[in-house]
This record gives C-alpha cells, sequence and structure tokens, in this order.
C-alpha cells in the first residue's frame, strides 16, 4: 500500500501536524505528500480538489472543522459525497457530518507531540491561553482573569510558535482553555497535560468534557483559585491525566488507527460503499 496525502505542507498548521506529519511516518507503509493519488488518496487541509478527487479510485476525506455553513459549505459536502471514507477528529464532528450529510465517518484522536513532563504548579501562578486567533472570542469572558497571559496568532500577545508556546507553557502555573468550536479536537488539553500544567476549562467543548476526572471544568475564576489553593491534589491530576494519555494518544496508536481506516477501503468492492466507518 501507498498512501498518497494531497496536504500543502505547513508545519505551523495543528492540524497539518496532528493529521499528516505525526501518524504518516507511522503507518507503516510507504507514503507521499503530494497533488496526486496513489492507491488511497488522504485530503488534509483547506477545502480540497473535487477534480482531482472524482480521477482517483479512493479518497479519504478528513474534516476537522464545521465548515457547512460558511461560504465553501458547498464544496465540502461534495467533497464528503466523492469519498470512499470520511474521517474527523471528534465524536461532535462525527454526529455533523452524518447531520449535514448522511455520511458516517471515522473518529481519529489527534496524537500528542511533545514529552510528558513533570507535574508541577510553578509559583508565578501567570494562566496561559493558547490557541489559533478564531478562538480568541471565547476568551473575552474571562479576559480578567488574574495574571492572565496569551500566546496566539495575533499582535499584542506572545506570537505563536511551537517554541513560544512551549515557553509559554514553563513558565504558567495553570492552562485556561475555551473554544470557539464545539467540536474541537483534544489536542490543547493533551498538549497542556503532557506539559504538566493544570487545565481549567468551562466546558461546552465534548471532547474536553471527557477529561473531567483530570481537569477543572466549571466556574474558571473558580477553578485557578482552586488550583492555586490545592497543589498538590491539582498535581495528582495531572498526573493521573498523563498516565490515561500515554498509551491512548499515542502517535503509534493514532497511526495504527489511520492505518485500519485506510486497509479498510482496499477492498475491490468498496467504491460504491457507505463512506466512512464506524467510529473508532
Amino acid at each position: 500500500m501507498k498512501v498518497g496525502y494531497c496536504v500543502a505542507v505547513e508545519p505551523h498548521i495543528a492540524s497539518y501536524r496532528f493529521r499528516v506529519a505525526i501518524p504518516a511516518p507511522l503507518l507503516g507503509c510507504e507514503y507521499v505528500l503530494s497533488n496526486f493519488g496513489d492507491v488511497t488518496f488522504f485530503y488534509k487541509h483547506a477545502e480540497g480538489n473535487i477534480e482531482l478527487a472524482k480521477s482517483c479510485p479512493r479518497v479519504v476525506y478528513d474534516v476537522t472543522n464545521d465548515h457547512f455553513s460558511r461560504a465553501k459549505g458547498g464544496h465540502y459536502r461534495e467533497m464528503i459525497a466523492l469519498a470512499t471514507a470520511v474521517t474527523c477528529s471528534s465524536e461532535w464532528m462525527r454526529r455533523r457530518i452524518l447531520e449535514v450529510t448522511g455520511k458516517a465517518a471515522a473518529v481519529i484522536d489527534d496524537p500528542w507531540e511533545t514529552p510528558e513532563l513533570k507535574p508541577e504548579m510553578p509559583e508565578g501562578d501567570e494562566v496561559l491561553w493558547f490557541g489559533h486567533r478564531a478562538n480568541l472570542p471565547s476568551l473575552r469572558p474571562y479576559a480578567d482573569i488574574d495574571k492572565l497571559i496569551v500566546c496566539s496568532n495575533v499582535a499584542d500577545v506572545i506570537w505563536w510558535t511551537q517554541d513560544s508556546e512551549r515557553r509559554a507553557l514553563d513558565r504558567c502555573g495553570t492552562v485556561l482553555l475555551t473554544s470557539s468550536s464545539p467540536g474541537a479536537s483534544t489536542n490543547r488539553v493533551v498538549k497542556a497535560l503532557r506539559a504538566g500544567r493544570f487545565v481549567v476549562t468551562p466546558g461546552g467543548v465534548e471532547s474536553w468534557d471527557a477529561f473531567a476526572p483530570f481537569i477543572w471544568i466549571g466556574d474558571v475564576a473558580e477553578g485557578v483559585e482552586w488550583a492555586r489553593a490545592h497543589r498538590e491534589e491539582a498535581c495528582q491530576k495531572i498526573e493521573a491525566g498523563q498516565a490515561y494519555l500515554r498509551e491512548k494518544t499515542s502517535p503509534k496508536a493514532i497511526a495504527k488507527t489511520w492505518m485500519e481506516v485506510f486497509a479498510s477501503i482496499l477492498g475491490p468492492d468498496t467504491s460504491d460503499k457507505q463512506a466512512g466507518s464506524p467510529s473508532i
């Protein structure tokens, strides 16, 4: 098998790293990043190329955000209709794709990409919010949180790079996470826990709420103060979260799940099958 990725090589884009760059070398088969398909053609990034998809015998189409109500929603619907299999990064997105298109999608989580560090609550007590600028509107209700620092791709904050994000995680005591997308993947929670930092979030992102035993979900100001007052217990929760993630979202485990999807569409009768497969 050879997996052909129709993808722009952009390491600064999280979805490229999590959905292609990290799992691809661990698939156990040959792969190529290109603008043409070979055996399994996997679209990632932007909206996909409809004419190219029509020429490929097999297409896996990955959907990480809810674009269906936006300007190119029709384009996404057409790509999903053409796909042999559809994938997504959260259970919420799986339901959304089914609701909008009638297609089943396989849920594949994002892998972790950073080392696991010792759980700590640095004494500076800074609270870090990090993420794409598209999610900044969700931070506005909490902008007055004491000692808040922000790392994003906008001016007047810590400008986001992988290195600046790492340094910001090193200096903070707590990570505040909010999102404008209810279908967000787990990657920001995973990154914070892997960095040994306690996560506070107001709730409402389904994939994050699944981490309830390990993070604070609810009143944000109360959660920040709780972490500062209960440092040892907060670190115990971080440690338990790290243990939970160690195998579940390892790059090897996630690559195996991708390979199962790719392998599932190689049979001679796949062209007439319903796109997608049961959630994984």
